[in-house]
Parts: structure tokens; sequence; C-alpha cells
């Protein structure tokens, strides 16, 4: 068989292997509580979830504090506690997600190939570990690094630098990070001095430096086996 072009693939979850199906996942969360909300109310939950995220992401604030404010719009309307439906939320996550087009195949591929992958995701255990457990791929990643428990996300250049000490410290130059965001994923990576693969199925036309760029995700078994 012929050699890896590298050692270790590390990817990013959301919207790379799997999809985050947040409307579905919304509209289903309130309905079971009874919300029917107007356009107004969802346009400014839409504001307050994605302005939480960019916090979340800059480290302005943790975790709990996202998901306690993020549902409170909706709680106060039927007097329930805004983490319960949050929660609530995140199970919705995990029994609407699926593996995006061409995942399945590839890692399986890559598993054959004794190819050793890795997660590093921006994302909250419950959803994360619950989607993996559901798929049967709780034992194909090692390390799984979850930022929600780390208390660090990407693009930081700790959150890379953990990867890489849990994995025995493998020259970064044959690690692969795999993802679909330029900042997040790919920017984060090359700045620790790991390859990159930019999975741009939407083909956006947006800088990105990175080491791959693929549309389908079925052409990286080529890149990380060299073929």
């Amino acid at each position: 068989m012929k050699q890896p072009s590298y050692d270790w693939v590390l990817f990013d979850l959301d919207e790379t292997l799997l999809d985050f199906p947040v409307a579905q996942a919304l509209e289903q969360t309130l309905q079971i509580y009874g919300v029917t909300p107007s356009a107004p109310k969802m346009a400014q939950y839409h504001e307050l979830n994605h302005r939480l995220w960019q916090q979340y992401n800059s480290g302005e604030i943790d975790a709990t504090h996202l998901q306690q404010t993020r549902f409170s719009l909706f709680a106060e309307q039927v007097d329930v506690a805004p983490m319960a439906m949050n929660d609530t939320f995140l199970q919705q996550i995990i029994a609407l997600s699926m593996p995006l087009e061409g995942v399945v195949e590839t890692l399986e591929a890559l598993l054959q190939g004794q190819v050793r992958m890795g997660i590093i995701t921006n994302g909250f255990s419950l959803p994360q570990r619950g989607r993996l457990s559901k798929l049967g791929w709780d034992d194909w990643f090692e390390p799984l690094i979850i930022s929600d428990e780390v208390n660090v996300t990407k693009p930081a250049a700790a959150i890379f630098q953990h990867a890489l000490e849990l994995m025995g410290q493998p020259s970064p130059a044959r690690v692969l990070m795999v993802g679909d965001n330029p900042k997040t994923d790919i920017a984060g990576a090359a700045a620790q001095g790991l390859a990159t693969c930019w999975y741009n199925p939407a083909r956006q036309q947006v800088a990105c430096e990175a080491t791959h760029e693929i549309h389908h995700f079925a052409h990286l078994f080529a890149i990380v086996l060299g073929q």
C-alpha cells in the first residue's frame, strides 16, 4: 500500500463531516414548547444568537452563558427555563443531523488505509458527542477535542497545540486540518504549521490560503493517500 501523504487528518465537525440542521431543530423545539414566534421575534433571536456566537468564538463569553442567553426570548414567553429549551434544541440537533455527501465512504476508506483521524470542533459537548455516538463513530477519532470541554476555541493557537500534544507531537507538516471555515479551521491551523484542506462545496470566492481545496468530500482520499 502506498504511504499516505499525511500521517494524521484532523477534521472540523459541523458543515465538514456532519450537517448542522439549525432551522429544523429550532422549529421542532419551538413546537414542543408551544411557541409560535412572530417574524420580528425570530429576527431578534437570530441576531442575538449570531452575536453570542461571535463573542463565544472570540473568548468573550463561555458556553454556559451562550446557551442560557440565546433562548431567553422564547423561554420567557412560555415560562420555562432557557437552559431546558436549549437542551431540547441540542437533542433535536442530534436526532436530525446527518453526514454530508461522500463523508461516510471517505472516512471508511481512510480508516482502511490506517490513517489516524481526529476532530477539533468549536461546539458543545452534548450534540458533538451525541451525534458521533448515534452514528457509531465513537472510536473513529482520537483525539476528539471540543471547545466546550477545553475552554478554548479555534482559531486560537492553544487548541491546535493541545491536539498536537495529544497526538504525541507529530511534525505539523504531516498533519492535515480539513474544514469549511477559512478563518477558524484553515488560518488557525496554518498558523501552527499544519497542512490544510479547505472543504468548499459552495465554491465560495473568498480569500483562503489553504494547502489544498476540495469541492467534493470524496476528493480528500486522493490528497491524503497521495494518489
